[in-house]
């Protein structure tokens, strides 16, 4: 699938709802694209991409729907001196990421934060998951990434340029902002903690099989070099390229011996957050967990309804409809991971942004992204946990 060139039909097909103003934003955007050009690619068939991985790294992605993915799982994270796993699944939602950053922040400043020992992120949520796995140590660096300067020029429009090739607004900004924060400490670091029995977890969304790819980063950090710190980068900046405002990020990979490029891109197109392996989730025929699970999971944006008079003019209904869709994915997988956590009998703790806080994904200006790193604080000094299903 790709986006920009001759590209709706694509789109016709994408499975579900990314963030509403992000497809408002390529809703609009059609009647430019037709007829503009599509960027060649090497040709593949689908068994060398089903045999393909990155080059030199083996083991370091699963299929979420894969068997192996819940295997692995549950039989290399160890659990904590209580018998417990403690698991964090982040969620997608652009610049409303400041929130989940300063729910993290606030919270380890408590003394009540556990230490995690399955980290999961999706989009923007996958930016801060390294930080929220190696802990309070790393929360300068965790501001940084939500607050700094750099951060407040990700939205740069390339003009004309995004008629020609994919992505409406400019990749380098991001590129810049991830490559200056996965450094050689950091990918030492998390390398040290797969050792010990955690795991860090980043999706992503093949365009090109349709399937969200679970990444071990991990794995990949543990391979050490500037391959390792080039593909863990390269998953992170992948993760957070929504499709048709970022150009797609492309995966060198071998598959039966030919090499080509895959096409990786916001893993929220494919699902709000990740917490449970599908395989898991669509059975409920288990043997008992060897240990006790409590999730958290921290919703970057609004879940419940809002009321609000929407103004007769095709914008403002078209947005509203896009929020209205976006809630109600993100509201799927909730239920679907409260029924898993019901059956199965772990705990689920889930945050959301609060009502009355600006909801605007697109927004990296300081002031909303200070405003809601400020809610998330908040938030983490009195109780942001709820184990309710959403309404």
């Amino acid at each position: 699938m790709t986006f920009g060139g001759v590209c709706i039909e694509a789109q016709r097909r994408t499975r579900t709802i990314v963030g509403a103003r992000h497809w408002l934003i390529l809703l609009l955007a059609l009647p430019l694209l037709d007829g503009c050009v599509t960027l060649p690619r090497a040709r593949f068939t689908s068994a060398q991409q089903a045999a393909a991985s990155p080059d030199g790294f083996t083991d370091v992605r699963y299929g979420q729907d894969e068997p192996a993915l819940a295997t692995m799982l549950r039989h290399t994270l160890k659990v904590d001196a209580k018998g417990e796993v403690n698991a964090l699944a982040l969620s997608g939602g652009g610049a409303n990421g400041a929130y989940g950053a300063g729910l993290l922040e606030g919270w380890a400043r408590t003394g009540t934060q556990p230490r995690f020992q399955l980290v999961t992120g999706v989009s923007t949520g996958a930016l801060a998951a390294p930080f929220a796995f190696l802990g309070p140590d790393w929360a300068d660096q965790l501001r940084q990434a939500y607050t700094g300067p750099k951060v407040h020029h990700l939205m740069q429009s390339r003009g004309l340029f995004a008629l020609l090739t994919p992505g409406f607004y400019n990749k380098a900004p991001l590129t810049e902002l991830v490559r200056g924060y996965v450094t050689d400490a950091l990918i030492e670091a998390v390398a040290a903690e797969q050792k010990k029995g955690r795991r860090l977890l980043v999706a992503t969304t093949n365009l090109d099989t349709e399937q969200l790819i679970v990444w071990d980063m991990g794995a990949i950090a543990a391979h050490g070099g500037p391959e390792a710190k080039a593909l863990f980068a390269d998953v992170l900046i992948a993760s957070a390229s929504v499709p048709g405002v970022f150009p797609p990020t492309m995966i060198p990979v071998t598959g039966e011996g030919r090499a080509f490029a895959e096409m990786h891109v916001d893993g929220q197109t494919q699902s709000a957050f990740f917490a449970v392996p599908g395989t898991l989730l669509l059975t409920n025929d288990l043997p008992a967990a060897p240990f006790k699970v409590n999730m958290f999971i921290i919703i970057n944006g609004h879940v419940d309804s809002v009321f609000g008079v929407t103004p007769r003019a095709t914008l403002p209904i078209l947005a509203r409809t896009f929020d209205v869709a976006n809630k109600a994915s993100i509201r799927s997988v909730l239920i679907a991971t409260a029924e898993y956590c019901h059956i199965h009998r772990c705990t689920l703790h889930v945050s959301a942004l609060p009502v009355g806080v600006r909801d605007n994904p697109l927004d990296f200006g300081p002031h909303h992204l200070n405003d809601l790193f400020a809610a998330g604080e908040a938030q983490a000094r009195g109780d942001p946990w709820t184990d309710d299903k959403p309404r």
